[in-house]
Formats: structure tokens, C-alpha cells, sequence
């Protein structure tokens, strides 16, 4: 039986390549678990974008509920010792995906630099802009196109 984490993270890296595949680009997917990402994407022209798969979240420090929602920009492994975050960086990946209430989201590594990633559906109440990331303004079919 497959762990939930794992089903989950699956199905997410599984929507990755179903949109990917929908928009008609190639996927590669790397042989061993080594890698610190999990799909790479063929744009063509010699041009290939390396992709981590995240599975998102409701955010739940937020005022009003299921506004925002958001991904761990790191991971984790867990032996009987120790605990060990990983931080990704450019040299490992390019993009992150997640897929998000029947929607793909891709954020580049140079903005996702934090420990999380989050994005909102419009802006908060009181009008905050300043590091508010617009859920629309990620749509993979509009962040590829641009890449």
C-alpha cells in the first residue's frame, strides 16, 4: 500500500505531465530517485526546464478561509538520527509545480526563494500588493508560454 504522502505527491507530479503533455511539450522523467527534480520539460530549440512537483495546501493563517494556498519549497528526510531539511536551489531546479483545485500552477526558483511558496486568488482586504503572488498570474499555460 502506498503511503499518503506519496499518493499524494504522485497525482501531483501526474498532473504536471498531463498539462505539460496537453500543451504539447515532451516530459522526461528522470531513471533514479537521486534527482532533485521530478519532471523535465523539452521546450524545444535545445531548451529544457528542470521541475520539482509540490503538493499544495490551504494556507490556514489566513483572515478569511480557503483564500490562499501555498507549497513547501523544501523537503525533508527523516532517519532514526536526524531530521534534515533541504533547501532547493537554481543549481538543482528550474520551476516548481503544483496543481491546485483542478489548476497548474509554475513558479521559477529565483521567486520561490523562501521556505514556502503562496499563492492568493485576489488581494487580501487590506489592499496589500507587496508580496502577494496572484494565483492567475501562474497558470502553467501562461508561465511557459512566457519561458
Amino acid at each position: 500500500m502506498i503511503e499518503e504522502t506519496q499518493r499524494k505527491g504522485i497525482v501531483t507530479e501526474t498532473h504536471c505531465i498531463l498539462d505539460l503533455l496537453r500543451l504539447g511539450y515532451r516530459c522526461l522523467k528522470p531513471v533514479d530517485e537521486s534527482s532533485k527534480y521530478d519532471v523535465v520539460v523539452d521546450l524545444g530549440q535545445g531548451k529544457f526546464k528542470r521541475i520539482q512537483c509540490k503538493t499544495a495546501s490551504w494556507a490556514t493563517d489566513t483572515k478569511e478561509a480557503n483564500t490562499a494556498f501555498q507549497i513547501s519549497t523544501c523537503c525533508q528526510t527523516t532517519n532514526t538520527k536526524a531530521t534534515t531539511r533541504y533547501k532547493y536551489s537554481k543549481d538543482d531546479i528550474d520551476y516548481f509545480y503544483t496543481w491546485f483545485q483542478g489548476q497548474g500552477y509554475l513558479v521559477s526558483i529565483n521567486e520561490a526563494s523562501g521556505l514556502s511558496f503562496r499563492w492568493r486568488y485576489e488581494y487580501p482586504s487590506t489592499n496589500q500588493k507587496q508580496g502577494i503572488h496572484i494565483a492567475d498570474d501562474y497558470k502553467i499555460e501562461e508561465v511557459i508560454r512566457a519561458i
